[in-house]
């Protein structure tokens, strides 16, 4: 069985039609993205401009500390692979070299792991709109290959924490028709984007790159937020998040039984 058809066959199935949530949504997707954008408050454009989202400078204000934070985790003990705690997410993911540590995700916050960043827990709460939050790392060689997002209803933010020294060997291309962005990661530095304009990500350099990556909702006039709550809300309830949620607990108590056995003490 594909991928793709074995993603459709998991997960509860709603009566009669015989289809789960994320197939509902995703086949009634490009309706709810038209309505999404012509109550949309913002262009329609791959790079958002910042200066729409005075909540940008405050985090840039604090980067070191967030990136302290994020630096004092370890890939592969502290820090999973996408692939690892996400089927759904399987096609894009299958580098393992792509990691994360999810703070928060469709209002579900991941306590432990908050714990163990407390300042930017505190910080993310600020932010308006928001959708996910995490500690993203590519580490040296990763690469995700071309794909698009969700929903016109998110946008994309990536605040750099610990860019590869060889800053051209790291990027992304982001597509919108005939221009081609090529973006790059600068230490403090960030960058807000649609991410259902065609992506790529490589990283060629010998360093990983660390980044807090975002989700917000797009700024709407009532119509379009009610629309995109509503569907936000069908995906805070599908398979698609409970997986995850369920694989970062295993993940938690996994690390907490190693560090018991060893005597560590755990953040409370």
């Amino acid at each position: 069985m594909s991928w793709q058809k074995t993603v459709n066959a998991r997960g509860w199935k709603v009566p009669f039609i015989n289809k789960s949530l994320f197939q509902i949504g995703k086949e009634l997707r490009p309706k709810i993205d038209a309505v999404i954008m012509r109550n949309s408050l913002i262009p329609d454009a791959a790079v958002q401009d910042k200066a729409f989202f005075p909540w940008i400078a405050e985090l840039e204000r604090h980067w070191e500390a967030i990136r302290d934070e994020a630096l004092a985790l370890q890939p592969g003990r502290d820090i999973p692979s996408l692939g690892d705690i996400s089927f759904d997410h399987g096609r894009i993911a299958a580098d393992r070299r792509w990691r994360t540590f999810f703070l928060k995700g469709y209002g579900y916050r991941m306590a432990g792991n908050a714990a163990r960043a407390p300042i930017t827990a505190a910080l993310i709460e600020k932010v308006p709109g928001l959708v996910t939050a995490n500690f993203s790392v590519m580490e040296a060689g990763g690469h995700i290959p071309r794909h698009w997002g969700m929903t016109k209803g998110m946008l994309t933010y990536h605040l750099a924490l610990r860019a590869p020294r060889d800053t051209e060997k790291a990027r992304m291309h982001l597509e919108e028709g005939e221009t081609l962005h090529v973006l790059h990661w600068e230490d403090g530095k960030s960058f807000l984007f649609d991410d259902m304009f065609n992506h790529e990500v490589w990283n060629e350099s010998e360093d990983d790159r660390y980044i807090l990556l975002i989700q917000i909702k797009r700024p709407c006039r009532f119509m379009g937020n009610l629309i995109q709550t509503i569907f936000l809300g069908a995906v805070r309830h599908s398979r698609f998040v409970t997986d995850i949620r369920k694989a970062i607990d295993r993940e938690a108590k996994v690390r907490e039984s190693g560090a018991r056995k060893a005597g560590t003490p755990q953040p409370t």
